[in-house]
Order: structure tokens, then C-alpha cells, then sequence
């Protein structure tokens, strides 16, 4: 059984997120099939030009975060240079999760008009450590995922299954 907590108003977005206490891994490859792959490039047409957003939800083994499903969210900001899964959504992913035994091992969501880099409004956002952050983006039709150690984003390989 995964070791969950609610923790209310952590950040400045004020609402309830639940956080995995765990080993801190680091230098993992996210492993992401080809269905999932399609379904972020999807979401992110779909709601072009404005970001869109979602989690990733599957399981670690060895050195491996390995996808095995997309929830896409609404982007509650309706913004295209900025993101924030609908509260609701998140809370509602990390209960499916615990109850299949998985866990959540990312978030993804899209660049419309740039790199799929992480800008310093995605830093300033960034609150879940040790995670995978997949950007996929739109313009250059590209998708690269990265880890939020708390500081700084690192870059994570992604292996297409």
C-alpha cells in the first residue's frame, strides 16, 4: 500500500494535493507506449492554442516510471503560455490511482508556440519533486519529459513502447 497524505494549502494555487513520501529516485526513464504518446499530442491539438494538462498514472520498476494512463484535465487557467490542472480532476486522479495500486508518475502539458523546455513560469509552478513533467510541443511537434527535483528541472529520457 502506497504511504498517501492530504496536505491543504501548500502552495499558492490553494488547494489540496496529495504527495508520495517515499525514497527520492532519481535518473529514471519514463516509458510511454505509443497510445500513450498519442493521446498528449491529441489533447494538446485538441485545445491548441492554450495549454493543455493532465497526469500520468502507472507504477516504478527498477529504473523505470512506466505509463499506464493519460488523465487529461481542463486547463483551469484557459491560458496558452500557462497551466493548472482542475483541482478536482487531480484530487479524483490520485484516488483512482491509490485504488488500483498505482500511483501518479507525472504530469504533462503543452507548449503551443515554443520548445518543449521548461519555461520559468512552468519552475515557479512546479510542485510535485521526483515526478516526471512530459512538454509536448505543439509548433515543433516534439515531447520531452523532465524531473522537478525541488530546485530545478533535470532532463529524463523517454522510451517510446
Amino acid at each position: 500500500m502506497h504511504n498517501y497524505e492530504i496536505e491543504p494549502e501548500k502552495t499558492q494555487r490553494k488547494q489540496y494535493f496529495v504527495q508520495r513520501r517515499g525514497k527520492d529516485e532519481r535518473n529514471m526513464v519514463l516509458a510511454l507506449n505509443k497510445k500513450h504518446r498519442e493521446e498528449i499530442i491529441n489533447h494538446s491539438m485538441e485545445v491548441y492554442p492554450l495549454e493543455a494538462c493532465g497526469m500520468l498514472v502507472g507504477f516504478r520498476e527498477l529504473e523505470k516510471r512506466i505509463v499506464f494512463e493519460v488523465r487529461t484535465s481542463r486547463n483551469v487557467l484557459n491560458s496558452s503560455s500557462s497551466y493548472e490542472v482542475d483541482p478536482e480532476v487531480e484530487l479524483q486522479v490520485f484516488i483512482d490511482a491509490e485504488k488500483k495500486s498505482l500511483e501518479v508518475v507525472g504530469m504533462y502539458h503543452s507548449h503551443p508556440h515554443w520548445a518543449a523546455r521548461p519555461s520559468s513560469v512552468d519552475s515557479n509552478l512546479a510542485f510535485f519533486e521526483d515526478v516526471s513533467y512530459v512538454i509536448y510541443s505543439v509548433s515543433q511537434d516534439s515531447m520531452a519529459s523532465y524531473v522537478w527535483n525541488g530546485r530545478s528541472f533535470e532532463p529524463e529520457e523517454i522510451q517510446t513502447e
